[in-house]
């Protein structure tokens, strides 16, 4: 056999990019099984913001309807339908943005970084 000879075909040609080195930390397995034990116990409450918002919008839309279709025999009954409407609608709009800014919050679940984390150990799992 010739030395030049080689007996791998490839039938694709695949450029292969090596890993960029970079700084990386050791870290030891306790440590490691410590912050993912921690990650967790990491509970999410569960938002009811958008559950109590629309609830909200809907009983500021219920008085507002509730104004332009009921007659009203004194002026007392038709404020205090519009005090409900204001204060329904105010805090339902508070509502819904709080839970639109707690959702932004709670964008990175701690299962996502559990499945991470596993991942990772997968790999020097398999090159064992």
């Amino acid at each position: 056999m010739a030395e030049n000879e080689n007996n791998f075909n490839v039938s694709q040609e695949f450029e292969i990019i090596p890993h960029q080195k970079t700084k990386a930390y050791p870290i030891g397995v306790k440590e490691w099984e410590f912050i993912k034990n921690k990650i967790k116990e990491i509970s999410i409450e569960i938002n009811n913001f958008h559950a109590i918002g629309y609830l909200l919008l809907g009983a500021a839309a219920s008085c507002l309807i509730t104004v332009f279709a009921t007659e009203f025999k004194d002026d007392s009954s038709k404020y205090l339908i519009w005090t409900f409407f204001g204060i329904s609608l105010v805090g339902g709009l508070l509502s819904v943005y709080f839970a639109k800014d707690k959702n932004k919050q709670e964008s990175a679940k701690p299962n996502e970084i559990i499945n991470q984390m596993e991942l990772i150990e997968s790999r020097f799992e398999n090159a064992n």
